[in-house]
């Protein structure tokens, strides 16, 4: 069986807007950031709050996982100057802990 077929010489209007090829504007740096943030908006206002906390830890483990020692350290030292050496001996602890449960 073989299909053959002409194009509607009589097309409607609703026919011919089906076939319009719509073409998508070359944007600016600043309109595309702006398209972005407009998005980022919507996406995290339909977000609950479980799903928003969730995507910010995330966020937040692999930036703090690709930071070098240094980079590490400063970000605790800047949210809290005590807090690195209390982190660092916490995951010994358990590092320990984990040993003798092991054995």
């Amino acid at each position: 069986m073989t299909y053959s077929g002409t194009a509607n010489p009589n097309a409607t209007n609703s026919e011919l807007d089906a076939k319009v090829i719509i073409k998508h504007p070359q944007l600016t740096s600043d309109q595309r950031n702006g398209v972005a943030e407009q998005f980022a908006e919507l996406v995290v206002d339909g977000m609950d709050m479980k799903t928003l906390v969730q995507y910010v830890y995330d966020d937040l483990i692999e930036y703090y996982e690709d930071c070098s020692d240094v980079e590490l350290k400063e970000q605790i030292d800047d949210y809290n100057e005590d807090l690195y050496d209390e982190l660092v001996e916490n995951v010994q602890i358990e590092d320990l802990m984990k040993e003798r449960t092991d054995a």
